[in-house]
Formats: C-alpha cells, sequence, structure tokens
C-alpha cells in the first residue's frame, strides 16, 4: 500500500480509518469491525463491553491477536496492523490518553504534558503553553501530580494526548472521567475546535449519553464484544436520550 503524509478531508464521508479484531481477553471476546468517517466518533456501551479493549487493540497491545487497522491517504490504504504488515505501537502516530489518567508520579504537570516531545524531538502542533490554556492548567503547570485532584489529573492526561507531535488519531478512552459538567461543558468545544484545527479525527470512549448527544458525533454501539449499531448520536441513541429527557421532566 502506497503511503503519504495526509488523509482524506475530514467532512468527507470517505472512511479515514478501518479496524476489525478477532480477540480474546479474560471473558470478553471482540469480534468487531467498523469504518471512522466522521470527525469525532464515541464507543457507546455498557461496562465490560469491549470499548476500552477496541482501544488498546488500535494502540497495538494484543500483538498475537486478529487485529486489522489501517487509515486512508490520497493514495490508498496504508496497513499499520495486519496480516502483512504491523508498525510498533510507538510509531502509530497515535494519541492516546487511556483511562485512569495515568500521569509520571515523578514529573510536574509541565513535564507529564511535554513527554511526547521531549523524547521524539518534535515540535507539539501547538505549544505547550497553548495546551495548558487549553485545558485551564496553566496555573499548575509546576505541580506534581499527587498534589492535583481527580478532574485535573485528567485533565493533564488529556493534554498530554493534545500535545502528541504529529497525530494521525486521537484515542480517548473515557476522556471525561472525573471532571465536573461546568468544566466539560467548557473544554468539548474548544477540544472539538482544536482538533477541527488540527484536521485529526477522535475515537472516544464513553457510557454517558449526555456526552455523546454533546459532542453531536458518530456513534458506534458495542454490546459484549460486537457491534451492534453505527450512525448518529441523535438517531443510535434515541431511546437513551428519551429515557434521559422523561427522568428531567
Amino acid at each position: 500500500m502506497a503511503s503519504a503524509e495526509r488523509g482524506p478531508s475530514l467532512s468527507s464521508p470517505t472512511p479515514h480509518h478501518h479496524f476489525a479484531a478477532d480477540l480474546r481477553t479474560g471473558p470478553l471476546h471482540l469480534q468487531a469491525a467498523f469504518d471512522l468517517s466522521a470527525p469525532w466518533t464515541v464507543l457507546f456501551g455498557p461496562s465490560g463491553s469491549g470499548k476500552s479493549t477496541v482501544l488498546r487493540a488500535l494502540s497495538g497491545l494484543f500483538q498475537k491477536a486478529s487485529v486489522d487497522f489501517a487509515r486512508m491517504s490520497p493514495s490508498g490504504w496504508i496497513a499499520i496492523q495486519g496480516k502483512h504488515h504491523t508498525t510498533p505501537p510507538q510509531k502509530r502516530n497515535l494519541a492516546y490518553a487511556p483511562q485512569g489518567s495515568s500521569l509520571f508520579p515523578h514529573l510536574t504537570v509541565l513535564r507529564n504534558i511535554s513527554f511526547a516531545t521531549d523524547i521524539t524531538r518534535k515540535p507539539s502542533p501547538r505549544t505547550i503553553h497553548e495546551i495548558l490554556t487549553l485545558f485551564d492548567l496553566d496555573s499548575l503547570a509546576p505541580r506534581m501530580p499527587r498534589d492535583l485532584s481527580g478532574g485535573e489529573r485528567q485533565r493533564v492526561n488529556l493534554a498530554r494526548a493534545f500535545a502528541v507531535p504529529e497525530p494521525t488519531l486521537f484515542l480517548l478512552d473515557e476522556p471525561f472521567s472525573g471532571v465536573d459538567r461546568a468544566m466539560r461543558d467548557t473544554l468539548l468545544p474548544r477540544m472539538q475546535q482544536h482538533i477541527a484545527q488540527l484536521g485529526v479525527p477522535v475515537l472516544s470512549v464513553t457510557h454517558d449519553v449526555e456526552e455523546a448527544l454533546l459532542l453531536n458525533a458518530d456513534v458506534i454501539r458495542i454490546e459484549q464484544g460486537s457491534v451492534k449499531d453505527q450512525g448518529p448520536a441523535a438517531r443510535v441513541l434515541a431511546e437513551e436520550r428519551a429515557a434521559m429527557l422523561t427522568v428531567l421532566l
């Protein structure tokens, strides 16, 4: 497959990534395949349905499993992981914010966020200062992770992913876990504007109906390791939205 630097426009319905996997981890048997074509796609489903497993498979953490992962370029599909080609995880150009805000405990907030640029010697698509501002972390830059609240640690986790140089896909696992609603509602439009400027798509995980609806994202519903539906959030989550409105009323 030919290679290229840029993929298709995110405003186009043309898929920009393809994923297919058949793997077992613990009691879960993940048998899922889907294309990504939206700027922001949400994996939605209950705990244990396989959402986080999909992100780990995309990241290359299941080397012996049957996983196909490719991205579209103007010249065609570029295999990242498959039968005839496997790119090492550290060379996949993915920006991954794992669940649980796994920060380096011995590094300050600033050093945690700049970690990817420090080890690759590549400039971030935005300056580290801009990333700090994006996630309201300027005043926390000199602090250590142990001095942060859960929501603050999660914002640092997200900021570190957004500081990755030259990503081709953002993988965000429960990105607003521990973040209060007011802060989430502040960050969401900022993050959407940021990725639109970069032209880099997002695949995120959530079980929060409100979050998926606010994003106005494409939604992939996963249950027991299988894809049950995919489409606009308003359609795929229509029943959950109706139930949520009933409770509010």
